[in-house]
C-alpha cells in the first residue's frame, strides 16, 4: 500500500515523501524511525554581474556608453568538498522544543550523486518548524569544513583557476514547517547548498581585481580568510544563507 505525506515548506524548499510497499512485520509497531543525514551541492555554474558603470559623467555632461552583447563573465565550480562538523534537525513536538544531533562527515564530495549520510534515530510524532542545519567548525589543521575549486571565464574568454577556501565557524540551515512520523518510514534529511548564491553579491570586476596567488607554478584566483577578504567576506555571508532542505522517507522492508 502506498502512502504519501504533503509537508508545507518555507523559503521554497523542497520536500518529496515517497513510500513503497512492504511486508507486515514487527517493524511496523516501532516507535522511532531512522533519520540520515546528508549534504549536497547544485547550480554549479554562475554567471557573474558586470559592475555598474554605464553612466559617465564629466564636464557637466552625462554620456550613456552603448550597450553592447557580450557574454558575461562566469564561475564554475569543478569540485566541492565539505568536513562537516555536526548535522542538527531542530523542532517543536507536542510544543516543546527538541534537538536531535549527530556527528559530522570528513571528506564529502558535495557533488557526487550519492550523498554520504549519516544515521540517527527520531521518535514517532508530528514536527513542526522543522530545521535542517549544517555545522561547520573553524579548524586549525589542513582539512577545512569547506573547499570550492573551479575556474573563471572572463569577459574576454580567458580561464583561471579559481579557490574558496572557507575556515569559520558556520550554520547552513534549510526550513521545513510539519513531519509526521509513524515509525514505517526511514527519513533522509538532506540540505542542498546552491553554488550560483554564492556569488550573487560579487561582480566581475571584483573577481578581476582581485590578488593572484602561485601554486605549483600555476596562477590562481584565491579566496580565504587572509587573501582577498573583500570577496570572502561577501561569500561568507552567502553562504550560510544559500541552503534549502527536504526529507524524503522510504517504507521500511
Amino acid at each position: 500500500m502506498k502512502k504519501i505525506y504533503l509537508i508545507s515548506f518555507a523559503f521554497s524548499l523542497a520536500i518529496a515523501l515517497l513510500f513503497t510497499g512492504c511486508k507486515k512485520d514487527s517493524s511496523l509497531n516501532s516507535t522511532t524511525s531512522q533519520l540520515s543525514f546528508a549534504m549536497q551541492s547544485d547550480n554549479t555554474l554562475t554567471a557573474l554581474a558586470l559592475a555598474n558603470n554605464n553612466n559617465i559623467t564629466g564636464s557637466g555632461m552625462t554620456m550613456f556608453a552603448v550597450t553592447t552583447t557580450i557574454s558575461p563573465p562566469t564561475v564554475s565550480w569543478t569540485s566541492a568538498i565539505a568536513n562537516i562538523s555536526k548535522f542538527k534537525l531542530e523542532a517543536k513536538k507536542d510544543g516543546t522544543a527538541i534537538e536531535i544531533v549527530t556527528n559530522g562527515l570528513v571528506n564529502v564530495d558535495l557533488l557526487s550523486t550519492l550523498p554520504s549520510t549519516i544515521n540517527t534515530t527520531i521518535a514517532n510524532g508530528t514536527y513542526t518548524n522543522v530545521e535542517v542545519r549544517v555545522v561547520l567548525a573553524k579548524s586549525t589543521g589542513a582539512a577545512l569544513p569547506f573547499v570550492l575549486k573551479g575556474t573563471y571565464t572572463t569577459k574576454a574568454g580567458n580561464t583561471v583557476p579559481i579557490e574558496f577556501d572557507f575556515n569559520d565557524d558556520a550554520e547552513i540551515k534549510g526550513f521545513v514547517s510539519d513531519i509526521v512520523i509513524d515509525g514505517k518510514s526511514d527519513l533522509l534529511a538532506k540540505l542542498s547548498l546552491h553554488l550560483n548564491q554564492l556569488l550573487s553579491n560579487v561582480t566581475a570586476q571584483e573577481i578581476d581585481q582581485t590578488t593572484r596567488t602561485t601554486i605549483n607554478n600555476v596562477s590562481i584566483i584565491l579566496i580565504s580568510s587572509t587573501v582577498n577578504t573583500t570577496v570572502y567576506n561577501k561569500i561568507k555571508t552567502d553562504l550560510m544563507l544559500s541552503g534549502t532542505s527536504s526529507i524524503a522517507a522510504t517504507v521500511k522492508k
